[in-house]
């Protein structure tokens, strides 16, 4: 009977102690997001019969933030100051949360990559918007409370031969922002080869 009490005595003992390990100060993260690059991989889609070819790039990286303030929801973009149409990284206002610059290879094998810039004189640059991360979809504000995970984005590039073809060589600036209009250090994603 005694040997019972005794085992007992101590799995209650390791179980107090588990817990008390398991109880460990939030992470110490800057309120600026700061964000690493995880992965970038192609979707290929050539369904044929006169219908475009079109990758699909597939971007994730690793996020953290010490407030945890990321992602707009739908009704966070109808007020101030998100709702403006100017400023911002890209002077298009603050609805935009998701920046991608991708740059080309300028030619064959071991040349510079420069900015993407379309043949119709635009500079190819894809602001997109990533939704709450902390569940609020109403846009009502959650307790500040550090973040952290993976954020994936997919981007469409058509290959009609006009902006994108095949055979081009990419990579990719990408920085994202909060919504004290904080934004991440920017990371550079690795080299991706379309139509292949």
């Amino acid at each position: 009977m005694n040997l019972f009490r005794t085992l007992g005595s101590t799995i209650f003992v390791a179980l107090a102690g588990l817990s008390f390990t398991g109880c460990s100060s939030a992470p110490d993260y800057a309120v600026e997001p700061d964000i690493d690059f995880r992965s970038l991989t192609i979707t290929k889609n050539r369904p044929g019969n006169g219908q475009l070819a079109v990758d699909t790039l597939n971007f994730a990286i690793d996020f953290r933030d010490g407030d945890g303030d990321l992602g707009l929801s739908d009704n966070d973009i109808k007020r101030a100051p998100y709702n403006a149409t100017t400023g911002g990284p890209n002077n298009r206002g603050f609805s935009y949360n998701y920046f991608i610059q991708p740059y080309v290879r300028s030619g064959g094998p071991g040349t510079a990559f420069v900015k993407f810039i379309t043949p119709f004189g635009f500079q190819g640059e894809y602001d997109g918007r990533y939704l709450r991360l902390d569940g609020n979809a109403d846009g009502s504000e959650s307790k500040a409370a550090p973040l952290r995970g993976t954020l994936r984005y997919k981007l469409p590039l058509f290959l009609d031969g006009a902006v994108y073809r095949a055979g081009q060589v990419l990579y990719f600036e990408i920085s994202i922002m909060d919504r004290e209009l904080h934004q991440s250090n920017v990371i550079k994603t690795s080299e991706v080869t379309l139509g292949q």
